[in-house]
């Protein structure tokens, strides 16, 4: 190989000013030459062109670099596709196969490939070296995708020469580009016959990956038609395994259609829906006439109603949180006065409404993601009527919080009512004395030893930064005194000093679980402190809104604070696809279930387990595992449970409070579809291949012409030196320009004067 180059500073761009420069002054000068005899004129104009080029060579230096190598032998890799597209053809007859025809060739080149030492590997998703050795048979094309990429990399780590055996599918992109910068040279055989391809396909769907409950979902699918003449189809949307509507697309002939549905979700969690069109008798890819689509349905507003018993410092900081927030869609009430109060005038000359008990917690209760009782007594508003309402909408997995105050908890008499069963304390009886049920010193609450990774007190991410954030909180004032914890109630913010009646810390926040629902107790009226107070002392006051925006979120169930969860290293896979799990799996109390046996079970659409799989937790309460596929496409949740598991709840750290545990700690939804990208365009892509072994160097060759695997290059050159020749910058050649540059002058002198 070899190059140009010019040695002049700015290259190029000063060359040619120095070429444009020496020219212009070449023609000024021959404009003297008007009277000059034609012959003489001839020679002076030869002479000064050469001179001219002469000086613009030495200036600008050009020289030619050569490098002078030598081809030695390298080594040849194989490499097999043997994802799903390779399939193509094989419901019409096993042997013609893309696969079936491709692995043919494995006999043919297994003598030789053992002489020359040729290695093989299969790729798909990943490559996997195989050997010439192994039954044809072996060789089943069952990979989600083709990584034609990655697997070239590979396979030039050991290889200086590469042979593609495939149709050309690349799902990842990239192929040509990863070859070059591996330096590998590829040969490509082809695979497949674009002509002989019949197929009605859903070629691509795009849709809202992430929904939001009771609003629409856009799904827009894209329909493609291979080798048959225009036609109409029925494509049907199953949401589950009902069908939620029916369309009639005409598909031109070898031509696309778009269309566009719309779909609502009806509540929050995992929807499965399905695009299907009907198998046609002709069609050879089957398998693309479904795509799955999974959406994650979520709340598009917090949706809260706080009742606050009166105003309040700690109701006027808790609703202006709650207002600032864009995506909380606040209902609040504070009472101002109630029946009882004495007023001199009549209600209706009074701006206040009355209280809508009935149509808050009749009517629209289940509406509300969390309901707040705020310092709040519900006896002068005849509600007792109302309370069971509110235990229903708990057990059915509402999120409920009592915040303290002299209106609260035994001084409102919640003691034995629906209410009262469902918080994580036991409230003591409304006959206690108030001196006993309410406090009034200040105190510094402590964080309780087994919530120390509770989010609720995670006000740093650092485990010292978050101990020194709760020291800097200013003090809390007052506390409603509760009997002891409940419901496997967790403490988690405890009294420094006070005791319940079974001697433990008094708890001053506490969580539990009642039916699906979470319910929290706070039993003070004073947190506001950790704004407005701390705010005075060290200058920030976001230590209260960092705590009531997690508590929040941890009502609502926000995924990323649950004690424990599964995730998938994909959402979709085919049949036979290798399936990653991980996860990560701590108590109620956050506390990691530590080198502790886990069962990892599949179940399906129907709940019937199809897949299980013992694994066993790190120190941090984390897992990985494989786990075998199912085979049958559809809906399915990977479920992680603790093996010790009898009935369905466990016991769980009995010394921190927390009693028991649900068997099931954690779920992930994953698809299992025949189809995929892959085979969304089942066209062999001959183009891909074509460029692929021309940029590199390769031969590109079809099934039917591939030869023996001598006929491929696998040779690579090695550079043995660098020749560079500057011929301008010796001294011969400026002693040229000078007998040019004289000889021109003396002539000139003589024919011109």
């Amino acid at each position: 190989m070899g190059g140009i180059t010019l040695d002049v500073p700015g290259g190029l761009v000063t060359a040619l000013v120095l070429a444009l420069a020496l020219g212009a002054a070449a023609v000024l000068s021959l404009r003297a030459l008007a009277g000059v005899p034609a012959s003489r004129r001839v020679w002076l104009t030869a002479l000064r062109v050469l001179t001219a080029l002469g000086a613009w060579l030495v200036a600008v230096q050009p020289a030619w670099t050569e490098e002078r190598s030598d081809d030695e032998p390298g080594r040849l890799a194989v490499l097999l596709d043997v994802s799903r597209s390779m399939r193509v053809g094989a419901d019409r007859a096993e042997d013609q196969a893309r696969i079936a025809r491709a692995r043919a060739l494995l006999p043919r080149w297994r003598t030789e490939a053992g002489e020359r030492g040729v290695s093989l590997a299969a790729f798909g998703r990943t490559a996997r070296a195989r050997s010439f050795d192994e039954p044809e048979a072996s060789f089943v094309a069952v990979d989600d995708d083709a990584r034609l990429g990655e697997a070239i990399e590979d396979a030039a780590e050991d290889a200086t020469a590469v042979v593609v055996v495939s149709d050309g599918a690349d799902l990842a992109g990239g192929a040509v580009e990863s070859a070059e910068a591996s330096g590998v040279r590829v040969h490509a055989v082809f695979v497949g016959d674009p002509s002989a391809l019949v197929d009605d396909a859903i070629a691509h769907v795009d849709y809202d990956r992430v929904g939001f409950v009771r609003r629409p979902v856009r799904i827009r699918a894209e329909l493609r038609s291979y080798g048959q003449p225009a036609h109409v189809v029925a494509l049907s949307l199953y949401e589950g395994e009902t069908l939620a509507r029916e369309l009639r697309v005409e598909l031109p002939e070898n031509g696309t259609a778009h269309v566009e549905l719309e779909v609502t979700p009806p509540a929050i969690g995992r929807a499965l829906y399905r695009l299907a069109l009907p198998h046609m008798a002709a069609d050879m890819v089957r398998e693309n006439d479904e795509r799955a689509l999974l959406v994650r349905v979520q709340r598009d507003d917090l949706r809260a109603l706080l009742v606050a018993g009166r105003p309040s410092w700690d109701q006027r900081f808790l609703r202006s949180f709650l207002k600032r927030d864009p995506t909380t869609d606040l209902i609040s009430f504070f009472i101002l006065r109630n029946t009882a109060d004495m007023t001199m005038a009549d209600s209706e000359d009074l701006a206040l409404i009355p209280f809508p008990t009935d149509e808050l917690f009749n009517e629209h209760l289940g509406s509300f993601d969390v309901v707040i009782f705020q310092n709040f007594d519900y006896a002068p508003y005849q509600m007792e009527v109302y309370l069971p309402r509110i235990r229903e909408y708990v057990e059915r997995g509402g999120s409920f919080a009592m915040i303290g105050g002299p209106l609260s908890f035994s001084q409102a008499g919640y003691a034995e009512t629906p209410v009262g069963e469902v918080l994580p304390v036991e409230v003591l009886p409304a006959r206690t004395p108030e001196s006993r049920a309410l406090t009034t010193d200040e105190f510094h609450p402590r964080i309780a030893d087994a919530a120390r990774f509770h989010p609720l007190v995670q006000l740093a991410s650092d485990a010292r930064a978050n101990e020194l954030a709760w020291g800097e909180l200013a003090p809390l004032q007052g506390l409603n005194v509760v009997a002891r914890l409940q419901n496997h109630g967790q403490r988690v913010l405890e009294h420094p000093s006070l005791r319940d009646d079974d001697a433990q810390p008094l708890p001053v926040l506490a969580t539990c679980t009642f039916g699906r629902g979470r319910v929290l107790a706070l039993m003070t009226d004073t947190s506001w402190r950790w704004g407005m107070t701390t705010a005075g002392e060290t200058g920030d006051a976001t230590a209260y809104e960092r705590f009531w925006d997690t508590t929040l979120r941890w009502l609502a169930r926000d995924p990323l604070l649950d004690p424990a969860r599964v995730t998938t290293d994909r959402e979709r896979y085919g049949p036979e696809a290798p399936l990653r799990v991980e996860a990560t799996l701590r108590d109620l109390g956050y506390q990691p279930f530590a080198d502790e046996h886990m069962q990892l079970r599949v179940l399906d659409a129907a709940g019937r387990e199809v897949r299980s799989v013992e694994a066993r937790t790190d120190a941090s309460g984390q897992l990985a595992a494989e786990v075998e596929p199912p085979a049958e496409p559809g809906g399915y949740r990977v479920i992680a449970e603790r093996r010790d598991a009898s009935d369905g709840r466990v016991s769980s750290r009995p010394s921190a409070g927390v009693i028991e545990h649900p068997r099931e700690l954690a779920e992930e939804v994953f698809v299992v579809e025949l189809g995929g990208d892959e085979l969304a365009d089942p066209r062999p892509a001959e183009a891909t291949l074509r460029t692929l072994a021309e940029r590199t160097g390769g031969r590109f060759t079809t099934l039917e012409e591939a030869g023996a695997l001598a006929d491929f290059d696998a040779s690579r050159s090695r550079v043995r030196e660098v020749v560079r020749r500057r011929p301008f910058a010796s001294a011969p050649a400026v002693l040229a320009l000078l007998v040019l540059f004289g000889v021109e002058w003396i002539l000139r002198r003589r024919w011109v004067g």
